[in-house]
């Protein structure tokens, strides 16, 4: 007996260590796949990705499937960071209520030049060059292999950083110093990882760059005669899940007004433009294509704020619908179903509008009824996580949170990190928040501090501008000189 019952101990022991040895990892990470990715949401990535995700390199849609997202955030909680000291250059500083390292990129002309001269001398380096430009275009390339910077202000070179070893290697070309502010911006290609794009007077320009010894070749892709200047939606452009789709912007040659061009990249084709300043309309703030290439999306201020829409190939003439009664940061988003939405946060929470028919939802809190008592902001930068339909990364002004949400799950709140440039701690007074360089809504009071929150096509890579509060004075509140101001890009690794 003693020995039949040794043997069938023994027999389920070899039981147990083959089970242990074959038991997919997931299962043993218990309460944590619930933090990371549902099971529904592994199977919708992997099943019913849009055919504009096909656009994403495999390696990217793989750790895209079930990433270390950060930990779950209850509807209605404001975040207040613990203390972190500011990262050193091109080191990190481990988030105590994350447990994420957190890589300051961008720096000071000391720093930045230390590394690599700067080829207008070290001098001439100013903020910018320290930044990434804005939310809705991630810095990061097509293989999430190198991060771009913005172009400097009056200065025509550009950061790059490689994403493996956290380095700054080059200074790579921009637009020239006579070029408008929102030149600034610059785009990596959609299909080439190391291809980017960026407009000079009224040129559209492709850059390459030789990874290997990183020099650059650029070419004048195209010339718009018609126009003074151009940009790329007027600073906040994108191109189109497969990169053949922009929306250019700028003003003409013959008279005072900002018109935009529907324009098919490798086709060098210009749609017919529209014009969108004029006496009675003379703001204008950004254009967009949405990623599947159908619509454009832009703003007037009359007769009231608006963001409207209109086909991508009828834009000349098309009657705009309107999206949504006023203009907020925002980015497109397509969902599981392969609908294409724009997503926006303002004093009432997140919301999502489907550009097809302009249905609007709340994203976050959950529940579609609201009221006036709703006060809970979320206001911010919004950026898409283009590898998992329906999710974005949102950079909340209120806390300095950042956040994944997810317009399929409604309700669905993952906090990652912060910028460390929100209102807490709670109990300030108005006049203290403004020493602090926010106001009584948590709102950044200069744009260049403003975290900007962008983000990897896999949601690996966070990225937001912040300078942690780290020049305040006792006296005098928050001081942002030299250089207009000391927020530098900063990454966090997810």
């Amino acid at each position: 007996m003693i020995a039949s019952a040794a043997r069938i101990f023994l027999l389920f022991s070899i039981l147990a260590v083959l089970v242990f040895l074959f038991l997919p990892l997931s299962w043993l990470d218990g309460d944590k796949s619930d933090i990371t990715a549902p099971e529904s949401d592994k199977a919708i990535s992997q099943q019913h990705i849009p055919q504009q995700v096909d656009q994403i390199p495999e390696k990217v849609q793989q750790i895209a499937v079930s990433p270390p997202w950060g930990i779950p955030f209850p509807d209605w909680q404001e975040a207040t960071p613990a203390p972190m000291p500011v990262p050193d250059f091109l080191h990190y500083q481990t988030d105590p209520d994350t447990g994420n390292r957190v890589w300051r990129l961008g720096g000071n002309g000391a720093e930045m030049g230390a590394v690599v001269n700067y080829p207008d001398g070290n001098e001439a380096l100013g903020i910018l060059h320290a930044q990434h430009f804005y939310s809705r275009v991630s810095p990061v390339n097509r293989d999430e292999s190198y991060i771009l910077g913005a172009g400097g202000q009056n200065q025509p070179y550009a950061a790059l950083w490689k994403l493996a070893s956290r380095e700054l290697v080059a200074w790579v070309p921009a637009a020239t110093r006579e070029a408008h502010v929102e030149q600034r911006q610059l785009m990596w290609d959609q299909q080439q990882p190391n291809v980017y794009w960026y407009t000079q007077g009224n040129q559209l320009v492709r850059a390459t760059i030789d990874f290997s010894t990183y020099q650059v070749q650029t070419e004048v892709w195209d010339q718009f005669a018609d126009y003074q200047y151009i940009t790329m939606g007027y600073g906040e452009g994108n191109f189109s899940d497969d990169g053949q789709r922009i929306v250019i912007t700028g003003q003409s040659a013959t008279d005072p007004y900002i018109y935009f061009i529907p324009y098919e990249v490798q086709q060098r084709y210009k749609h017919p433009r529209r014009q969108v300043t004029s006496p009675q309309q003379p703001e204008f703030d950004w254009a967009g294509v949405d990623p599947t290439g159908q619509y454009i999306v832009f703003n007037r201020t009359s007769p009231s704020r608006q963001t409207i829409v209109v086909p991508f190939e009828e834009a000349a003439t098309a009657e705009p619908r309107v999206v949504y009664e006023h203009m907020k940061h925002s980015d497109f988003v397509i969902d599981r179903q392969g609908e294409v939405w724009i997503v926006y946060g303002n004093w009432q929470g997140l919301f999502a509008s489907r550009l097809a028919d302009g249905y609007d939802k709340r994203v976050w809190p959950a529940g579609d009824h609201v009221t006036a008592q709703d006060k809970i902001s979320m206001s911010g930068h919004v950026a898409r996580v283009k590898a998992i339909p329906g999710r974005v990364l949102v950079s909340r002004y209120y806390d300095g949170g950042l956040y994944f949400m997810d317009i399929d799950q409604p309700g669905y709140s993952v906090y990652v990190g912060n910028s460390r440039h929100g209102r807490s701690p709670k109990g300030l007074s108005e006049q203290q928040m403004l020493q602090r360089g926010v106001n009584a809504d948590g709102e950044v009071t200069f744009y260049k501090r403003e975290a900007r929150g962008a983000v990897s096509a896999s949601g690996r890579h966070v990225f937001f501008t912040s300078d942690y509060q780290a020049y305040l004075h006792n006296e005098q509140g928050y001081d942002p000189e030299p250089e207009w101001c000391r927020a530098y890009l900063n990454m966090i690794e997810l």
